[in-house]
């Protein structure tokens, strides 16, 4: 079991969350637009400053700041 906490530890510091990219297929849900759309306004190939770019980035930067928050606090739970 020791080893296994370790390797939680490596993987995700105490100081630092990991963050876990939405799925483009999700986002692509939630903004009503196509999964590949999404892929290529996170990869550049599209317009980020575009109403599209603008949602995606929206529902991306929410999923980031909620899935740190809940890593925070399950840390805070487990005492990790």
């Amino acid at each position: 079991m020791q080893s296994k906490e370790k390797n939680l530890k490596t993987i995700c510091p105490e100081n630092e969350t990991a963050e876990i990219p939405l799925p483009a297929e999700k986002v692509a849900e939630i903004t009503g637009k196509s999964t590949s759309l999404v892929k290529k306004v996170r990869t550049g190939k599209r317009n980020p400053d575009s109403d599209a770019g603008k949602a995606i980035q929206v529902v991306d930067d929410l999923w980031a700041y909620g899935s740190n928050k809940l890593i925070t606090e399950i840390k805070r739970i487990v005492k990790l």
